[in-house]
């Protein structure tokens, strides 16, 4: 039985959640600015932010997924199955829904402005934008923008109940071989051949592949905090993981992985090249996991309490901060200045209108539960109290 099964409070993951939403932030301020093609985008672009955001997009989705998977075993801890998918409707189905219908729109009419393709009003762009919502699997909607990862976070608590159920009890054999130094960054191994198998498949943005390549990270957040020797393991193994996800992610950088990624993302497919970076990107992504899983265990600051607005603000901020950055972006990027002046403004102002924006509706009456804020249940055990930003 794992540290959480004996009551230990587990701040850490709280903690990390949040970090994860700020990294998250960071990155959309970013993409303004780098080589890739994005909702709005500055006319003068730089390498540098470029290979910042393959760095950034290599692990840190994966770490979202992965503390989401975590915070599943928290919530299984003390739900039933039915209990566990009731939750997580109202946790992220709400949020979406409201998102959905009240941001998207918005972040339509801005993109479709931006790169010249609209000349309507603002309710012109809504009308278009609802006259049409269907879109490809496994996103299932048009436009989903930010919103996509609630998307994929709906269908993970649907598709890995069974398999949660499965691991339950049954990590024993993994355990044991994990007890060595190092050993826990061979759980990369098999996902391997699925991602090898799968990423490249073709498919529009956040298709199959990518959902297949979250997914896994999400069941492995589960498995890790299932068993206490899966936990000590990751602990441990901090600083390899760090060597590993770093080297990895050099490597790929020495080899020519961000001009591969630039032409091989927008239509993917199979290569020799592929064959090379495929494997690579499973083991850096593994590697940082559990170097930031790890290094956030250890963190003495990690160890007490979120404060409570900052965790009632975390999914608020998750959902209000794209658009923010949209909006502001939409004219930062039309200034006369240098890519820096300009993110010098969008970085800070962005941030403090999203902060303000998500403190705001996670303390309005009936708002919060609208945006994803979890309602405090009495009666719960210690550990459920403890992560309740987390789960």
């Amino acid at each position: 039985m794992g540290a959480q099964g004996r009551g230990e409070r587990l701040w850490f993951l709280d903690w990390l959640r949040v970090l994860a939403v700020l990294g998250v932030f960071v990155f959309h301020t970013l993409r303004p600015f780098d080589d890739g093609d994005w909702h709005v985008k500055n006319a003068e672009t730089s390498e540098g932010i470029s290979i910042a955001i393959a760095f950034l997009g290599l692990w840190g989705l994966a770490f979202f997924f992965m503390i989401s998977g975590s915070a599943a075993w928290l919530a299984l801890r003390w739900r039933t199955a039915v209990q566990f998918l009731k939750e997580r409707s109202i946790r992220l189905l709400i949020p979406f829904a409201v998102a959905y219908v009240l941001l998207s729109p918005l972040q339509y009419f801005i993109e479709e402005h931006h790169k010249g393709r609209s000349t309507q009003s603002f309710f012109g762009d809504v009308r278009t934008f609802f006259s049409d919502l269907g879109g490809d699997a496994p996103l299932w909607l048009r436009d989903t923008y930010h919103l996509w990862f609630l998307v994929y976070l709906i269908q993970f608590a649907v598709l890995g109940l069974p398999w949660f159920i499965l691991l339950r009890g049954r990590t024993d054999w993994i355990a044991r071989r994990c007890q060595r130094r190092g050993s826990i960054l061979l759980l990369a191994v098999p996902l391997v051949p699925v991602h090898l198998l799968l990423l490249a498949a073709p498919g529009p943005e956040h298709g199959w592949g990518e959902f297949v390549f979250f997914f896994d990270f999400f069941v492995v957040g589960y498995l890790v905090m299932s068993d206490e020797r899966l936990m000590a393991a990751v602990r441990r193994d901090a600083v390899p993981g760090l060597v590993l996800g770093l080297c990895a992610f050099l490597v790929g950088v020495f080899t020519g992985i961000i001009d591969f990624l630039d032409g091989w993302w927008p239509d993917p497919g199979y290569s020799w090249q592929y064959l090379w970076y495929s494997p690579l990107i499973t083991f850096a992504v593994w590697g940082w996991l559990v170097a930031v899983l790890g290094f956030g265990m250890r963190a003495a600051a990690f160890q007490r309490a979120v404060p409570p607005p900052l965790a009632r603000a975390a999914m608020p901020y998750f959902i209000v901060h794209q658009p923010v950055i949209l909006a502001i972006a939409f004219f930062v990027v039309q200034w006369d200045a240098a890519i820096w002046t300009k993110y010098a403004v969008l970085l800070p102002s962005a941030f403090v209108v999203s902060a303000a924006l998500a403190l705001l509706v996670s303390s309005l009456p009936g708002v919060p539960v609208l945006f994803g804020v979890k309602r405090v249940e009495s009666g719960a055990a210690s550990i459920v109290n403890s992560s309740k930003a987390s789960d």
